[in-house]
């Protein structure tokens, strides 16, 4: 069917790619599986939070499934070129209304809608239209003798206005994943008026690793704490030195997230068997879910997302280096890499080698936004690689 110019199926486009579209709903309905087994934990308060949980779900995926396929179909840098300022101005409208809205687990980033108990946080939309906006400007610039001003400031002005309600909110792990994307995709275009900032872009991550590194000691803990506003993130890098220092408060969730995984063996105790979602891990089926997913399918469970996510970046990875378009390289490989920061982050902070920064595992934990925006951003990288498919035929 048609409405004008748009096509609306729930098809994908000619040759898009399969292996990619397979690996999505592999990880959807293992992701399904255990946000419903996580909450059995909560059946003894609310008797039926399964079917609540089960209908919620299946909500979000039918929207974000509907979502893919409309942009796989219809996505072009054109169109990208022509509404991207609109999307991007109602992007930070929705954006900044979430700060009328009350705070929940201390960061006001959510949007609550009236009448159900769901809520949509924009951030997560943020993600991939700067990865969009990006690829737009390089693309327009293509071999043009554009100044490195004219190429970027539209990016720059979106992402300093999105980092600054971000950081009012404070939702301090969205930021970083925002500002690690943006960092690496300015690193693709070979642009000639892009060298010489991409080279002390790469000396400011270099010494942003190194300032991260010391504020994994004692003495960068010291620092955090002290400077105002600041007192929580430096609890955060403590707990995951030494999460036993705080067992009682900040140091919770983790310490009962690593009891979980300790307490599997290689085939883990069995699905719906876990522990810990029983009233010690308050977001069991969101940040957490990591710990649920080993203590009841041990390693098994570890390997099925690791190896659908591993095909899933390859395959991105595979069709960047296939095409010259560098507004498409961005796109896949932004997409790639906010996969797999949203997966180090995540991975990292229930295993307690980085701070905990509160960001989901993509696919799998439950959040309706964040499957929205990722599965936005497989569309929009359907269509590309759709494009790139017939190119080279």
């Amino acid at each position: 069917m048609r409405i004008g110019e748009w096509k609306l199926t729930l098809k994908l486009p000619h040759k898009y790619d399969f292996i990619i579209h397979l690996m999505v709903v592999i990880l959807i309905l293992f992701g399904t599986l255990m946000i419903v087994s996580t909450n059995l934990g909560n059946v003894s308060s609310d008797p039926l939070v399964l079917i609540k949980v089960l209908f919620r779900q299946s909500i979000f995926i039918v929207i974000s499934y509907v979502l893919m396929t409309i942009l796989a179909n219809n996505f072009t840098m054109l169109r990208a070129k022509k509404y991207h300022l609109l999307i991007g101005i109602l992007l930070f409208g929705f954006l900044a209304s979430t700060l009328l809205f009350p705070s929940q687990f201390g960061s006001k980033a959510w949007i609550r809608i009236p009448g159900i108990s769901a809520t949509i946080q924009p951030s997560e939309f943020v993600k991939v239209f700067m990865v969009v906006a990006m690829a737009v400007y390089v693309e327009v610039a293509g071999k043009r003798n554009f100044d490195f001003w004219t190429i970027v400031k539209i990016p720059v002005f979106f992402y300093i206005a999105y980092a600054g309600i971000i950081f009012l909110q404070p939702d301090i792990g969205t930021l970083v994943v925002i500002t690690l994307l943006c960092a690496l995709c300015f690193l693709i275009p070979s642009h000639y008026r892009l060298r010489p900032m991409q080279f002390w872009m790469k000396v400011a991550m270099g010494v942003g690793s190194c300032i991260f590194l010391f504020l994994m000691s004692e003495q960068g803990i010291q620092i955090m704490s002290n400077i105002p506003g600041m007192k929580h993130i430096a609890a955060r890098i403590e707990n995951a030195i030494n999460p036993f220092l705080n067992p009682y408060s900040t140091g919770y969730q983790l310490i009962n997230g690593l009891y979980g995984i300790a307490n599997s063996n290689f085939w883990g105790n069995g699905i719906a068997k876990s522990s810990r979602k029983f009233g010690y891990l308050t977001q069991a089926d969101n940040d957490f879910i990591l710990s649920v997913v080993i203590e009841e399918l041990g390693i098994f469970g570890l390997l099925i997302i690791v190896a659908c996510y591993s095909i899933l970046i390859y395959r991105l990875f595979y069709y960047a280096f296939r095409t010259k378009s560098e507004g498409y390289k961005i796109i896949l490989v932004g997409t790639a890499l906010y996969i797999l920061i949203h997966f180090v982050l995540n991975v990292g902070g229930v295993g307690g080698l980085i701070p905990l920064t509160g960001v989901p595992l993509l696919f799998v934990s439950s959040g309706g936004s964040s499957l929205m925006a990722i599965m936005v951003g497989i569309g929009i990288s359907q269509a590309v690689i759709s494009r790139i498919r017939r190119q080279g035929e």
